[in-house]
């Protein structure tokens, strides 16, 4: 199996840390997984929450902590964790109570960096034996920033794909809006039965100047793909089994992890 990745390893030390530092309260990881659910949804904030099949069987979508886009100025938008003032002359806000606020960040000045999110199963088929490791569940690139749904109180911003014009393809996230295909599309965790949990681990990168949906396809060999085809079905196991994690790295000259979080199940 390929060796793990060192991104990994200093995300999952990093979030060990984190809970270390203060024991006496739950852990906030800078990436939140936002799963929709039935009958409620499920948000996992807290490294290493254990989530059901279930919970986490539908395409999640993402928040990113404010603090881990220190080096990013967003036009238009407070994003002190402490704020709570909006605009309340729009009257609108996001589902679960988040406040909209500001304006979207716009890319158009190349200011506001589109971002990449992984997810893998570290512990295939048993985390004491994972030689299928790791496993790629999804891949999305081409996410921005959408500084109108800043959650005031929790100081994260959501990480959104472009809508589909017309919303007549894509897939629908957790946010119920209508939003292009992720590059690999997602597969909710299946461990064996007589396994112990897995590992979930989802990490966000900046993606590097050059580098987009398209770039990203072409990297896993991915252009094959026809279209009218469903979410992810060109993406077979064969692709997603011992993925090259480290190399897939190192071929779009991706940077440090901007955040992350894992669940297990």
């Amino acid at each position: 199996m390929p060796k793990q990745a060192s991104s990994i390893t200093t995300l999952l030390s990093s979030l060990s840390a984190l809970a270390e530092a203060n024991p006496s309260r739950p852990a906030r990881a800078p990436l939140r997984i936002h799963f929709p659910g039935s009958p409620s949804p499920t948000t996992v904030s807290t490294p290493g929450t254990p989530l059901s099949k279930d919970a986490a069987a539908l395409p999640p979508s993402y928040s990113i902590s404010a603090t881990a886009l220190s080096n990013i100025t967003l036009p238009n938008c407070d994003l002190s964790p402490v704020s709570s003032h909006h605009d309340s002359s729009s009257g609108s806000s996001s589902a679960g109570g988040h406040s909209r606020r500001g304006s979207e960040a716009s890319n158009a000045a190349g200011q506001i960096p589109h971002y990449l999110v992984i997810c893998l199963d570290l512990d295939p088929p048993f985390p004491s034996f994972p030689v299928l490791a790791p496993i790629l569940h999804c891949l999305e690139a081409d996410l921005r920033l959408e500084t109108e749904e800043l959650d005031a109180d929790e100081g994260y911003v959501y990480l959104t794909a472009d809508e589909v014009a017309g919303g007549s393809e894509g897939i629908r996230h957790s946010r119920q809006e209508r939003r292009t295909k992720p590059v690999v599309g997602y597969m909710g965790p299946k461990p064996p039965g007589v396994s112990s949990p897995h590992r979930y681990v989802f990490l966000c990168w900046e993606q590097p100047g050059g580098v987009d949906g398209q770039k990203v396809r072409e990297v896993l060999g991915l252009d094959g793909g026809g279209e009218g085809e469903e979410e992810g079905e060109d993406v077979g196991m064969t692709k997603r089994v011992r993925f090259d994690q480290e190399g897939f790295e190192k071929n779009l000259g991706l940077g440090e992890v901007v955040a992350g979080n894992y669940f297990v199940c």
